[in-house]
């Protein structure tokens, strides 16, 4: 065997050389706008700028860890019960900080169930993570210990996603610009909605990835998930305790009827095959 039929016989797949965490922040994360969006919002509804934000559910803290490069008094907490994940995240999201930021984000490895704790002016679950809990009393007790965590008068935020589309079985294909990463270059994220009970509104999503070569990571990330609506979350909501609950609805362009990307306090909603809300709860003032 030559040296060349040697390198050949080696040589790894994209799929073997991609870091799922890395293709998952690239696919599905994009924390310059969700912090602009969670900041400007909290700002408009409070009159205070936010300084101390919490992620629940945080995964590689994202999110936490670009909140606290954008200004110097920002403090960030991530919580999530995943240390592998977490431990991922002080590598890749928290170690290139400064002494400084690094200084202004804490990383607790705990359920969100128990952590009330510095308490924080916003708390974020994003991108459905919430979903995990199955029944209300564990939703309810989520959000009870929600509001306990956060300053009077605090926020809490979480997105949520629905319409006719979401509780149809298939697989939605999406490319990936990937052009600054020279081994693995552009990819596709495959989001599949695997199984559906109407009865119980369980869901199993799942996430895969395929590359220019042939190569793909199946099952990158599975979810077993409740597909929770608005006017559930929003009772639970009431019951514990959160004040003045409603919802950001996306606004359409009347041009092109998509979606504008921006979001606003909104009464009604209008019947789309697939949409995505936010819900918001402001914890008692005092």
């Amino acid at each position: 065997m030559t040296i060349d039929d040697h390198d050949s016989a080696v040589k790894l797949t994209m799929a073997q050389m991609a870091d799922p965490h890395d293709l998952y922040q690239k696919s599905v994360q994009s924390p310059e706008n969700d912090i602009e969006f969670l900041a400007d919002y909290f700002k408009d509804y409070t009159g205070k700028p936010l300084r101390h934000f919490r992620e629940d559910f945080c995964g590689t803290a994202y999110l936490s860890s670009y909140f606290v490069t954008q200004h110097a008094k920002n403090q960030a907490i991530g919580v999530d019960l995943d240390w592998p994940t977490l431990n991922w995240g002080m590598k890749h999201n928290i170690a290139p900080l400064t002494p400084d930021q690094q200084q202004r984000i804490s990383l607790v490895n705990e359920n969100v169930l128990d952590v009330q704790k510095p308490r924080s002016q916003m708390i974020a679950a994003l991108n459905f993570s919430y979903m995990v809990f199955h029944d209300r009393p564990t939703m309810l007790q989520y959000l009870a210990n929600a509001k306990e965590s956060l300053e009077p008068g605090g926020l809490m935020v979480m997105d949520i996603w629905g319409g006719s589309e979401s509780q149809v079985l298939q697989e939605e294909q999406r490319e990936i610009e990937n052009s600054g990463d020279k081994d693995i270059g552009n990819f596709t994220f495959t989001w599949d909605q695997d199984t559906f009970d109407p009865f119980t509104h369980f869901y199993t999503t799942r996430i895969h990835f395929s590359f220019s070569d042939d190569s793909e990571i199946r099952n990158a990330f599975v979810y077993d998930w409740r597909l929770w609506t608005i006017p559930e979350i929003r009772e639970l909501m009431h019951e514990a305790g959160f004040q003045d609950i409603h919802v950001l609805w996306e606004g359409t362009d009347p041009d092109t009827n998509e979606g504008t990307q921006t979001y606003h306090r909104a009464e009604k909603g209008d019947a789309d095959l697939a949409w995505i809300a936010y819900i918001v709860g402001k914890a008692p003032s005092g």
